[in-house]
């Protein structure tokens, strides 16, 4: 290799280098930054109380209408991609309600949460933390 290649290929690795550190520490950092933990007791806007379970990405709810669950009990069980939950619910036999169906959630700060789009039927549509 002449000494001009040589050269060449330093001064390319010089100007490459710094970018490339770059765009590999910033798909890093963007890879590195965990959502919110959910863990905790929220209320719903119909009056409902939801028990929420964060387990790494995956979240999980036990949720029981304002009637101590008469009306309704489900559960969910949804994957955290960005800032939004995709997931899957089902009443359970405790309430009168008897459906289910895939929701998306949008998390809007740890403290609260609120419904995108949902089938079977689902209710409340947003949850603050209590």
């Amino acid at each position: 290799m002449t000494r001009k290649n040589q050269f060449a290929i330093k001064l390319l690795l010089v100007t490459l280098l710094p970018v490339l550190i770059m765009f590999g520490l910033a798909s890093t950092v963007k890879y590195a930054v965990a959502a919110p933990d959910l863990t905790g007791v929220y209320r719903s806007n119909d009056g409902g109380t939801y028990y929420v379970r964060q387990l790494g990405n995956t979240v999980w709810w036990l949720g029981t209408s304002a009637d101590d669950g008469g009306t309704y009990t489900n559960v969910f069980k949804g994957i955290i991609t960005g800032s939004k939950i995709n997931g899957n619910w089902a009443d359970v036999p405790r309430g009168q309600n008897n459906a289910g169906g895939a929701m998306t959630i949008q998390i809007l700060n740890p403290n609260s949460f609120k419904k995108l789009s949902q089938t079977g039927g689902f209710g409340p549509s947003l949850w603050n933390r209590i």
